[in-house]
């Protein structure tokens, strides 16, 4: 092995067209050359491994062949990394034998190319504190069966010094031009060119979690993972926005501002306050495209089944869909905006090295067992949710929706958590319980929100007064009808969850 299987990277996506003029405002790499790097990717025919959370690769540079193994982590910014010189192009599985990828290699088969990425790098060393960086803007072209991609990023590698430096570093040259925080490596947007996934959107994937993990650390696992979702949602809606996508960002927002709820006493800091507010906004920028979603495959198609109510609704749904792209366009607007950019970069650096981790006053709760605080945190909500829950007959549309929100809130925590307590059979059983909550609430909260929506886009449409609610109540007028047996199913579901043994010690 050339060197430790180590690499602190980080990453952000930019215009590809904007690349010279990039360069020519960072003045480390004004002056460089660009450099051709040729990298043909490699993996079995049933994808082993990348199954495996694994990417290998062949590059040509400067005369010769140099093989890359890299595995994903659940740290956002440090991943395995081995390296090894070749012969020639072709990889040498002989010399992974003492890296994770000899046991998905095992069975899976003889390996063959996947994808090519053709590269003009420029690159230079910058320091940065105690930090030494290398930093490389890439133009680059995915190809895979006859079909291009291209794409453009600047990365920023640790060569020696802290991972502070590092994001100071970022920080610094982030104004030099569009450079949105990513986490994409250019395997996978090889993989997604080779062959296209069926769902765009990125659902959240919970980090490994220790019951001897510090509560700072599993904090901050969470956070990243969180943040992942979040910034590749984002550029997912930047290039090819879907309801799906716009669902899974407003996910990875609400989750991550769920988390900071839960670790508050933990993590509060003076540069708190101005990121919660951000996420807000954020999350606010994408409501009306989320509303306006649900309403059209929901209430509006179910009124448009019945031939009768349906007299009259066209001309109204051809207004809501108006309305929706105006709301697409809203919500891709925020996030390609500087607003958007800096928000990303800055929850990375306070995830990262934030204030809050050397509060001398929460030491102790950091330095906890993660075990030990989910614990309390798990049973404090379920508590919460089973008092409010009792009779929700008497409690009105804002309470049912608080309702939905701290069950939601229940279930974020309770996903990362499930794997500190060995309970699966459980866990299962109380987060099926738990779900049921959540879509029974869920469906009253979308029957209020749909009928404001619906009413909004009829006044817009020209209607007024009368006009405009008759118009709405047709829309959302049988799922109000329902609003009283989704009352009593959804207090059913609750008297189960109450029921439900938690998958936590007591």
């Amino acid at each position: 092995m050339d060197k430790p299987p180590r690499e602190i990277e980080l990453k952000f996506e930019l215009p590809a067209d904007r690349v010279a003029e990039i360069a020519g405002k960072i003045p480390a790499l004004a002056k460089s050359e660009p450099e051709p790097l040729t990298s043909v990717y490699f993996d079995t025919q049933k994808r082993a491994l990348k199954r495996a959370g694994l990417t290998l690769r062949v590059r040509a540079q400067n005369g010769g062949f140099v093989q890359t193994l890299k595995q994903s982590g659940d740290d956002g910014l440090e991943r395995g990394e081995w390296e090894s010189k070749l012969e020639g192009p072709t990889p040498a599985p002989d010399l992974l034998r003492a890296t994770p990828a000899a046991r998905a290699l095992a069975k899976g088969g003889p390996l063959a190319p996947q994808f090519i990425i053709e590269t003009r790098r420029r690159s230079a060393e910058m320091r940065e504190g105690d930090a030494c960086v290398e930093i490389s803007l890439d133009a680059a072209e995915a190809r895979a069966g006859g079909k291009s991609a291209p794409f453009a990023e600047l990365e920023l590698e640790l060569k020696s010094g802290s991972r502070g430096g590092l994001l100071a570093l970022a920080r610094r040259l982030a104004p030099a031009g569009d450079l949105t925080l990513s986490f994409t490596s250019k395997a996978e947007r090889g993989f997604a060119l080779a062959r296209p996934p069926r769902l765009r959107a990125r659902k959240f994937a919970p980090p490994r979690l220790d019951p001897a993990m510090t509560t700072a650390a599993a904090f901050q696992a969470v956070a990243r993972a969180c943040l992942r979702q979040i910034v590749a949602n984002a550029e997912a809606l930047r290039h090819r926005p879907s309801p799906e996508v716009i669902h899974q960002l407003r996910v990875g927002l609400r989750r991550l501002r769920s988390l900071i709820t839960t670790f508050k006493d933990l993590v509060s800091d003076g540069r708190l306050p101005a990121l919660k507010a951000e996420l807000e906004w954020l999350t606010g920028e994408l409501d009306a495209a989320r509303n306006l979603d649900v309403l059209l495959h929901g209430g509006y198609r179910a009124a448009l089944s019945d031939k009768q109510a349906a007299d009259g609704l066209k001309g109204l749904g051809s207004r809501l869909r108006d309305a929706r792209r105006i709301a697409y366009a809203r919500a891709a607007s925020a996030c390609e905006g500087e607003r958007c950019r800096r928000l990303l970069l800055d929850l990375l650096v306070w995830i990262e090295e934030g204030a809050w981790a050397s509060r001398a006053g929460a030491a102790k709760l950091l330095g906890q067992p993660i075990s030990q605080f989910a614990r309390k945190a798990l049973s404090n909500r379920r508590r919460k949710i089973v008092q409010r829950g009792k009779d929700i007959a008497r409690l009105d549309a804002t309470q049912r929706h608080k309702l939905r929100i701290d069950a939601k809130k229940l279930r974020y925590a309770a996903d990362v958590f499930v794997p500190l307590y060995g309970r699966p059979k459980r866990a299962r059983r109380f987060i099926g319980a738990l779900k049921a909550v959540q879509d029974e609430l869920g469906e009253l909260n979308d029957i209020v929100v749909g009928e404001s929506v619906a009413h909004d886009a009829a006044t817009h449409a020209g209607l007024a007064g009368a006009e405009a609610a008759y118009a709405a109540g047709r829309i959302t007028g049988a799922r109000r009808a329902s609003t009283e047996s989704l009352i009593a199913r959804a207090q059913a579901s609750l008297d189960g969850l109450r029921k439900t043994r938690p998958f936590w010690p007591d």
